[in-house]
């Protein structure tokens, strides 16, 4: 109903369980799943192949969503649209209640700055974290429990953790030293 009624490219082997989508351009690749209960109301909605997005997920806003490959968005976490958020391949919004937020300052009511998120390729995010506008995690990195993230991390393989967040660990795979 999706593909024809809205227009929307959805690939093969997609699963949608009972989910509010309403955007002005979607394009789901193969082997997605989403589980019920999110609400994703935006401009434009991407994500990649082999990618979840599981259950009481709020994607909402006038800009656009990416997900990339293999990736993971897991529950109850909440995705501001003033600004565009894009995350990257093998990347895992895990645990529960983070929240993304793109307006809220200044350049908000000036429009002068991009206050996009840009989370890239290979990060895993701990449950609860906090993102403020404008942030980018570069490839890569862990973000632990209940961080608040309120700059641009520009290095690689390190732990950012706290409040306000900082890299706590430097030159370690998470992926192979957690």
């Amino acid at each position: 109903m999706l593909k024809n009624l809205f227009n929307y490219s959805i690939g093969k082997n997609v699963k949608i369980g009972k989910t509010i989508i309403n955007c002005n351009k979607v394009y789901i690749g193969n082997n997605v799943h989403i589980a019920s209960k999110n609400s994703i109301v935006c401009n434009e909605f991407s994500i990649g192949e082999n990618s979840s997005i599981h259950s009481g997920n709020v994607i909402q806003g006038r800009a656009n969503f990416c997900l990339g490959t293999n990736s993971r968005i897991i529950n109850n976490h909440h995705f501001d649209l003033w600004h565009n958020i894009q995350i990257g391949n093998n990347t895992w919004v895990a645990g529960k209640n983070s929240q993304f937020w793109t307006h809220g300052s200044i350049h908000t009511k000036l429009n002068n700055k991009d206050l996009s998120i840009i989370i890239k390729n290979d990060i895993y995010i701990g449950s609860a974290c906090l993102f403020a506008p404008g942030v980018v995690i570069e490839s890569q990195n862990l973000v632990g429990l209940g961080s608040v993230v309120t700059k641009k991390f520009l290095e690689n393989n390190t732990i950012i953790g706290g409040n306000p967040a900082n890299v706590v660990k430097q030159d370690i795979d998470w992926r192979t030293n957690w």
